[in-house]
């Protein structure tokens, strides 16, 4: 396939750098702002080009030496960026939706620099992967486009090694004990395999087929020292929301432990899985930061309410996961947080109720996305100020735009919770404009 030389103008909100061939659009994977690369154009679509780096022919300063196992992983992440230099990029993302979005001038504002992560590697206590037929042999590993193929060698740097060295261990199980990748015709095979990382060890969840997964190979994977449970789920549905089929314990422990500020929580196999630990915790402080303890708050899609029960406040949590919701009202009873109100609901319905009451002193919208029910019921409120927190660039600067005629903006930064990938977690507050 035909190389095009291509001068790189600035990056992408994907980590994927911009220029234009032929003053048509490009984005090239593994390119950084200021470079000159030889790229290999993959998709030529009437109004954009997409491609990857083939050569670099004018070398930024923000780009470092490659590792070996690197050679497939410029799509998908920036370790081939400085992370010193990764934080000022963040950071713009931040200023960038703030500014396609909104009325502000984000020249005007004080957006503070990202936080940076002590751990910019192995720092996810989760992964998942289909399990895949590739090469003559089962392997874990995820699709890049049409042609790329990502394993867990390929994939090693963001998880801690304790994930990747039971992975390749339970990828030799599976092969020695010729075990067979998902067959949508007939049903069967392996489908997913998901690790997650927690105070006891690691908890190992397999998605298949009708047919299951034999006992002698969980029973060999319960021998490893690490792990210290094994759920499965038989799924196939083309979709991939395996919770809606219900998980079967195999071996070991039911419920897992995380800790969370000194406190023990509880953690069902249901649940979303916190991947970087200590990223989210900075993240709770700075949220933290920005209340009062007289605050009465208002949290919109909580979760497992761990940044809730880490306050001293009253709070009335809203959450639409049942499973999560499940899990924060009982580490909520176990360790008698019982200021804590967590409730299961449409939250645009339950949230037109609730202000309709009262007004709360703060409203945290966790996700940093809100609908048009939830702004009105905010402003009607007339609540004194909204904190929105997310790392949906987009959705951000959308619900700030809700707000911007009767708020104004009086914080934004950004925790670096996914080091060296595109991705950055902004939080904003907003105060209510005086009349």
């Amino acid at each position: 396939m035909k190389s095009e030389k291509i001068v790189i103008k600035k990056m992408g909100i994907n980590g994927e750098g911009i220029g234009y061939i032929d003053q048509k659009i490009a984005f090239i994977k593994g390119a950084l702002t200021g470079e000159e690369v030889l790229a290999e154009i993959d998709v030529r679509e009437r109004r954009y080009l997409s491609g990857h780096v083939v050569k670099v022919l004018k070398k930024s300063s923000m780009r470092v030496p490659h590792h070996n196992n690197d050679k497939k992983t410029y799509g998908y992440s920036l370790f081939h960026m400085n992370y010193l230099d990764q934080l000022p990029f963040k950071k713009g993302l931040i200023k960038d939706a703030i500014a396609k979005y909104t009325k502000f001038d984000v020249e005007e504002l004080d957006v503070k620099p990202v936080l940076s992560s002590d751990e910019v590697e192995h720092y996810r206590h989760y992964a998942a992967f289909p399990i895949v037929y590739s090469r003559g042999k089962l392997v874990f590993g995820e699709l890049e486009g049409v042609d790329h193929f990502l394993s867990v060698d390929d994939l090693y740097r963001l998880q801690s090694p304790v994930i990747n060295t039971i992975l390749n261990k339970i990828q030799k199980i599976l092969n020695e004990h010729k075990c067979k990748d998902y067959y949508p015709r007939v049903k069967c095979g392996l489908r997913y395999i998901m690790v997650r990382e927690f105070n006891e060890g690691l908890q190992v969840v397999f998605i298949t087929g009708k047919d299951g997964i034999a006992k002698e190979v969980t029973k060999e994977i319960a021998q490893i020292d690490e792990v210290v449970s094994i759920y499965y789920s038989i799924n196939t549905s083309s979709h991939s929301d395996f919770n809606e089929k219900g998980f079967k314990r195999i071996y070991g422990m039911n419920a897992m432990t995380l800790t969370c500020k000194d406190q023990d929580y509880k953690i069902n196999v249901k649940s979303h899985m916190i991947m970087n630990p200590e990223m989210e915790y900075k993240k709770y402080d700075v949220l933290t930061s920005l209340i009062d303890e007289e605050d009465e708050i208002l949290s919109l899609y909580s979760g497992l309410g761990l940044w809730e029960m880490s306050l001293p406040n009253d709070v009335t949590a809203l959450e639409e996961n049942e499973y999560q919701l499940d899990d924060a009202l009982k580490n909520r009873d176990r360790i008698k947080e019982m200021n804590k109100f967590f409730k299961l609901c449409n939250i645009d319905k339950e949230i037109v109720r609730l202000c309709k009451k009262k007004t709360y002193d703060k409203v945290v919208v966790h996700g940093g996305d809100i609908t048009e029910e939830i702004a009105k019921s905010i402003i009607l409120s007339k609540v004194p100020a909204v904190i929105l927190e997310g790392k949906n660039m987009s959705a951000l600067g959308l619900s700030i735009e809700k707000l911007q005629n009767r708020y104004h903006i009086t914080y934004v930064s950004g925790v670096d919770v996914d080091p060296n990938t595109p991705l950055v977690h902004a939080i904003v507050k907003l105060e209510r404009n005086e009349r």
